[in-house]
């Protein structure tokens, strides 16, 4: 890998160029999983439009990684390199407004404290110069119809939150939606005034869990409540997910999304559901409350990881899942402490403004 600079590259990333460009993508983010993990999957799941590009200050053309290969696989770095040198790698799609627009993994993320001091200035300057590049990239018509994104829903979340109050920024081409933003990063785009302060969704924390699939249990037919059956959802069951959430959610995005549901016999309605989100992220989690306390949660979320995530998988590369935990819904942190998750970090779903960048 070349010595990183505080100017950005632009990598299209479509299905005659981006091959190359993801794989060594994806050399540089391995010895930082599980921090990296949401880029990382980002770059496996593909779903690539024109829109799509990976900004870096890296040289990722450069056939010299900064790492190499032992016997079995396992990725070390290259200490001859300078590992002090900020570098940050960012997945950006403008055409999937009002869903994530950016996916972000910078160096300084994997301490477990901030940035020193003499580093400030060169981290200042190579996000105000990512917010910059983006800024400078053409605006696409978003690939969802209008009437996806301005669905409302009067309901709210535990933290009081509405569906317009995480959707709201559509309607502003200015404000981006990015997700998963490390909580270290956080406060240098606040410092940069790039955070708008409009929307009360971006100062709420999520706890990012992490699994180790390999030490879930098996799960088998016998296992759900008599009257219970296993199956997906389909585009017909796809206004229920939306009505049972405040987050907006996409058909076009939920007929791609790996899916498993428990269905009612007698019905033939679904009880619960999960999704494996673009990130590889469990996803739109829910339990039908006439339902809830009969442990249909953990089956979902170990089923789903066990059956669903067959492409992420790497050999020599531990098969880890992920999820985030809004912080104060207390039901899902014990659900996902129950079947061993690791809260390790919080991350964020940030509405960056461009408006004032210069």
């Amino acid at each position: 890998m070349a010595s990183p600079t505080r100017n950005i590259r632009s990598y299209p990333l479509n299905a005659s160029t981006s091959q190359e460009t993801i794989s060594h993508a994806l050399r540089i983010l391995r010895p930082h999983i599980p921090i990296s993990l949401p880029l990382y999957r980002r770059l496996q799941a593909g779903r690539f439009f024109d829109a799509s590009v990976l900004l870096t200050n890296l040289d990722l053309g450069s056939h010299s990684n900064g790492e190499t290969s032992t016997s079995n696989n396992t990725i070390v770095k290259d200490h001859d390199r300078n590992s002090d040198e900020p570098y940050l790698l960012a997945f950006v799609d403008r055409s999937c407004r009002p869903e994530t627009e950016v996916y972000l993994f910078a160096s300084w993320e994997v301490d477990s404290s901030p940035p020193i001091t003499e580093q400030q200035d060169t981290i200042d300057s190579l996000i105000h110069n990512l917010v910059k590049s983006i800024r400078n990239l053409s605006l696409p018509k978003s690939i969802h119809p209008p009437s996806a994104t301005s669905e409302t829903n009067s309901t709210t979340d535990h933290l009081g939150h509405s569906r317009a109050d995480y959707g709201g920024h559509a309607a502003n081409p200015d404000i981006m939606l990015w997700g998963a933003i490390h909580a270290l990063t956080v406060p240098i785009l606040t410092r940069l005034n790039y955070i708008s302060p409009a929307f009360k969704t971006s100062l709420v924390p999520n706890h990012s869990f992490i699994w180790d699939v390999s030490t879930l249990p098996l799960l088998h037919e016998q296992d759900l409540p008599p009257g219970l059956s296993w199956g997906s959802l389909t585009p017909e069951h796809f206004a229920l997910v939306r009505s049972r959430t405040q987050i907006p959610r996409q058909d076009r995005t939920l007929s791609v999304l790996p899916n498993l549901a428990i269905f009612e016999e007698a019905t033939g309605e679904p009880v619960g559901w999960a999704f494996v989100g673009l990130d590889g992220s469990l996803t739109t989690l829910h339990t039908e409350a006439a339902w809830r306390g009969k442990g249909l949660a953990k089956m979902l979320t170990t089923k789903l990881f066990k059956e669903q995530m067959d492409k992420f998988w790497e050999e020599g590369v531990a098969r880890l899942a992920h999820g985030y935990v809004i912080d104060g819904n207390k039901e899902s942190e014990g659900m996902c402490t129950s079947l061993g998750g690791v809260s390790g970090w919080q991350v964020y779903w940030l509405r960056v403004d461009l408006g004032g960048v210069r």
